[in-house]
């Protein structure tokens, strides 16, 4: 089937989705590696993370982070993770395939963005002044003129270092808020853009029952983390943040996603701009910065 295209999104081909269904079709136990990546790369024990969460047993969080256990993780888990560990949950796809479909992120770019969650929005915006310094001037002028416009799709005034989750995230509560939202944005999706149940259900890897669910507000039940790469790769769009705007209880995660979207793109972009080099020493910085700042708020 050749691409539909409507105003807003590009459906893909039967072709593409076999590539996705290919691309994502170890997604659980690559996402798992991602999670321990991220949880090596910040130094978190074990037993401080399991701390951070209500409703998760010790048993099920080493099931998660384990690439041997087959089942799925659950879409809101790796969420949840995301918030906790303040890392944009792209960051979770460091050794897949479609990290580089993904803006073209590669292995410098996904270490940055483990880091750069921790850091202020003074430490951060001090990054870009050092990025924008280590650039010529014709990468100086196009640089700014892309953070600028970044910063107008989707950069708030709420400020970004009081969005940081609770001490200890409740899983239950946070799975329904999650799925609710879900649920009504992907309806409000799939009807502003004029496609069908089937075609949604298609492209997500689901049947038509499962997607029916994915779309009832009043029922909570977990989905695969493949489901986000899809709505994203599926339909040619440039995240799936909103999708998480509907949230209630904890909004300040739908609010932290917008920023850590900015947060994403800003780095993507600048590092593809940076040689190996310059790559490396604003890492450096960037640890630096985010290690003195976690241990900061432990204080």
């Amino acid at each position: 089937m050749a691409n539909q295209k409507n105003n807003k999104i590009v459906i893909a081909s039967d072709q593409e989705i076999a590539h996705l269904n290919e691309t994502l079709k170890n997604i659980d136990s690559d996402i798992a590696m991602g999670m321990s990546y991220v949880k090596r790369i910040q130094g978190i024990t074990f037993n401080e993370l399991q701390k951070r969460f209500r409703g998760l047993s010790g048993e099920t969080l080493k099931k998660y982070m384990q690439q041997s256990y087959l089942s799925m993780r659950p879409i809101h888990f790796v969420a949840a993770y995301s918030w906790v560990t303040m890392v944009p949950s792209t960051s979770f796809y460091y050794g897949l395939k479609v990290k580089e479909q993904f803006r073209g992120m590669d292995d410098s770019a996904i270490k940055a963005l483990i880091y750069i969650g921790r850091l202020s929005s003074k430490q951060f915006n001090s990054i870009l002044d050092v990025v924008y310094m280590l650039l010529d001037n014709d990468s100086k002028q196009s640089f700014l003129i892309f953070k600028n416009n970044v910063k107008d799709n989707f950069y708030s005034k709420k400020e970004y270092d009081q969005l940081f989750p609770p001490s200890v995230l409740d899983l239950q509560a946070f799975a329904i808020d999650y799925y609710r939202s879900v649920a009504i944005m992907m309806k409000r999706f799939r009807l502003e853009n004029g496609i069908s149940p089937n075609i949604m259900a298609r492209v997500l890897g689901l049947s038509k029952y499962q997607y029916d669910v994915l779309e009832n507000e009043r029922k909570t039940v977990p989905f695969s983390i493949s489901i986000g790469a899809r709505v994203r790769l599926g339909f040619n769009t440039n995240s799936h943040a909103d999708f998480t705007s509907e949230m209630k209880q904890f909004y300040a995660f739908h609010q932290l996603r917008r920023y850590q979207h900015y947060r994403d793109i800003l780095i993507v972009e600048a590092f593809r701009r940076l040689n190996l080099h310059q790559k490396h020493e604003v890492i450096q910085l960037i640890s630096q910065l985010s290690i003195k700042e976690y241990n900061f708020k432990l204080t």
